[in-house]
């Protein structure tokens, strides 16, 4: 019989080999959440498995069960389902055949006769299977196996992304490309979620919850990705410990670990926030969470992090958030497409656009010679964004500005509607909650806690102390 899915991944335990000292002691080393491949009939996929620790050699993350790993290891799961049927060792494959792969990558429809997938995912496959290709060859000694005159024709091409007008340098990347491969589809850009859906994916919450702490739950969810525009799995992993440091600032500020980081190492990042939301996190902690850690794994079991499932006590998978954005998507009948990471394009391109208009609105000849140097601005974002390539933050806006003119106004005046944006967004809680269960005694208390946490908030933007100076 023909398995679908041809990987498992090692358990949290699981070690691999790394070297044997001058003693014969065998050195191992953590390998916890690696993709093991298997032949569609169950055997070990000997190639494909040293391609997956060839990865692991180049410190592709493996964080939220499997990360940059699992992707490559699903992607050539369609080559290996292709060879495995047409009885075709890797080694032995033409470019004919690889040719065929693509075309039937192209042609394979859904149930409905759809197709299956569009060009970019066809070409983002072929790239994938040609590195992996190009590893069986080097394996099996034909280094030449993949190359614009090997076995299988595929070439690499290169690019450079981030060219800085001031020092026209950048960085140069390359990848795989196949005469097979389709035209490319035009990206369609990924627009940051409206006002007006994440409104309706807040009033869907109270319908959609089967229980006040899933309700309360998906409150702080939607709240956490819409004030600090973290990615999902950021926000799958912030901790409680997170909240109360930031609880006891003068500026609150979440402490998140960075994603999308190479060699699975890990960067934290602060983010600002308003001392309305970490009250708001600071309740769901004691009233909410707690219940639910000593109801399920106990205290002594706690992971710590803020997000938990209801049933285990466990943390959060960073899929049940796209899960749950889909479901409350459903549930308020949006028809556009929403999804977590829209909430992250929005609130760094609020971020841009506030640092545009400050500039623009105050002196055209000043904003002119701030592009002079449009890399200072970028590394001040980057800290609030976590974007590991300031390049990348050129998806969000094109031009810069230097970080010395009226940026400490222009971040005071974001903080501002923030608190202003939190302020309305809890008070619409509230307001919603009182359809449930919540008393008009718990109402007041919570008003009475939103309003000093706003008049805390406006303090900490007018204060003119020299630390804050």
């Amino acid at each position: 019989m023909e398995r679908r899915k041809l990987y498992r991944i090692t358990q949290p335990d699981f070690r691999g080999f790394s070297h044997t000292t001058w003693d014969g002691q065998v050195v191992t080393t953590p390998a916890d959440n690696v993709p093991i491949i298997l032949w569609p009939d169950g055997r070990w996929c000997l190639d494909a498995n040293v391609y997956m620790q060839q990865l692991y050699g180049r410190g592709l993350s493996r964080r939220n069960k499997g990360g940059t790993l699992l992707t490559y290891a699903t992607q050539i799961t369609h080559l290996i389902h292709f060879c495995y049927r047409n009885h075709i060792d890797f080694i032995d494959l033409t470019d004919n055949e690889f040719t065929l792969f693509i075309k039937s990558l192209q042609g394979e429809r859904r149930a409905d006769a759809a197709l299956k997938r569009g060009a970019n995912s066809v070409i983002a496959i072929g790239r994938v299977c040609l590195d992996f290709l190009a590893c069986v060859g080097r394996f099996h000694g034909e280094n030449d196996f993949v190359g614009q005159k090997g076995q299988i024709r595929g070439h690499r091409r290169s690019f450079v992304v981030g060219n800085s007008r001031s020092t026209n340098k950048g960085v140069v990347k390359t990848y795989w490309h196949h005469r097979a491969f389709p035209t490319p589809d035009t990206r369609e850009k990924r627009l940051p979620i409206s006002n007006t859906n994440i409104k309706k994916l807040r009033d869907a919450i109270l319908d959609a919850s089967s229980s006040i702490y899933l309700r309360k739950r998906r409150y702080t969810m939607m709240t956490l990705l819409e004030i600090t525009g973290a990615r999902r799995s950021e926000v799958a992993d912030l901790t409680v410990q997170s909240v109360h440091e930031a609880a006891q600032m003068k500026e609150p500020q979440l402490k998140f670990e960075t994603g999308k980081r190479g060699g699975n190492r890990t960067k934290t990042r602060l983010v600002p926030v308003s001392r309305i939301d970490v009250d708001s996190l600071l309740e769901f902690i004691e009233k909410n969470r707690r219940t639910v850690i000593r109801r399920t794994c106990g205290i002594e079991n706690d992971g710590g992090y803020l997000l938990v499932n209801e049933r285990t006590g466990k943390r959060l998978n960073a899929n049940t958030i796209t899960q749950e954005v889909a479901m409350l998507r459903n549930s308020a009948g949006i028809d556009e497409k929403a999804c977590a990471h829209m909430f992250r394009h929005r609130r760094v391109t609020k971020l841009f656009r506030a640092l545009i208009e400050q500039h623009n609105l105050e002196n055209v000849d000043d904003f002119r010679r701030a592009l002079l140097d449009v890399e200072s601005i970028k590394r001040e974002v980057q800290q609030w964004t976590g974007h590991t390539n300031v390049a990348s933050l050129d998806v969000y806006i094109h031009l810069a500005f230097d970080e010395i003119t009226n940026f400490r106004k222009t971040i005071d005046g974001v903080m501002a509607v923030n608190a202003i944006e939190s302020a309305r967004r809890q008070i619409e809680q509230i307001r919603e909650e009182m359809k449930a269960e919540l008393s008009p005694y718990e109402a007041s208390r919570q008003l009475t806690a939103l309003i000093n946490a706003i008049s805390d908030d406006l303090k900490a933007l007018t204060d003119t102390t020299p630390e804050r100076l």
